[in-house]
């Protein structure tokens, strides 16, 4: 799958929950407007493995590592006060809408937020350690959880200027709060050990000869 101009990556069948359902592996869509696709895919700690024939049937696994997507993002997004989800733009609209600043403590190496309007809520922001410059932003249920909720989790949605700038979001059972910059940075390693080079079609096409 071509991510970006600079990253296409192939994704193992084991770390797809659905390889073994018709029409798995089928490309997804990026995002609109894009001419590029999105992967997704799971992993468990502690040793980023894929899918077993016993994990696969646990919804509920703590162990589980859910990455949404990967794909392109606008090369603008950075940019201050740019929509999307660089994280620093993420920040500043949420602490004019949503978050308490008022209250913010540091927690997990991040600065964490309470929520205004979601009380049950956190958003924590700081460097992702990864990447030089980089920043994230993660939100959480706070405990107490609703009753309805019996596998809280924890989310990270960020934009990355790697590989020409990507766009990611993964999630993890909030018992994994602790370790997210490790789960972060192996996100990363398996991106970069998946990556292939991209296929011939997108080549540049060779020299005419002249003879």
């Amino acid at each position: 799958m071509k991510i970006t101009d600079e990253l296409t990556v192939s994704v193992p069948l084991a770390f797809e929950r659905g390889a073994a359902s018709a029409g798995a592996g089928t490309p997804g869509a990026g995002p609109p407007g894009s001419a590029h696709g999105e992967v997704h895919f799971d992993f468990f700690l502690p040793d980023s493995s894929g899918y077993t024939p016993d994990n696969y049937r646990n919804d509920a696994d703590p162990n589980k590592v859910e990455v949404v997507y990967v794909h392109a993002g606008d090369s603008h997004e950075a940019d201050p006060d740019a929509p999307g989800e660089y994280p620093p733009n993420m920040l500043k609209r949420a602490l004019q809408e949503l978050l308490d600043a008022r209250h913010a403590r540091a927690e997990y190496g991040l600065r964490c937020y309470p929520g205004r309007v979601f009380v049950n809520r956190i958003t924590c922001f700081g460097p992702r350690g990864t990447q030089s410059g980089e920043q994230i932003m993660l939100t959480a249920l706070a405990p107490p959880y609703p009753a309805d909720v019996s596998f809280p989790m924890f989310q990270a949605r960020y934009f990355s200027r790697r590989y020409g700038g990507v766009r990611i979001e993964w999630r993890a059972h909030v018992s994994q709060l602790a370790h997210w910059r490790e789960i972060d940075a192996r996100i990363w390693k398996l991106i970069d050990a998946w990556q292939v080079a991209p296929a011939a079609a997108d080549a540049a096409p060779a020299p005419v000869s002249r003879n």
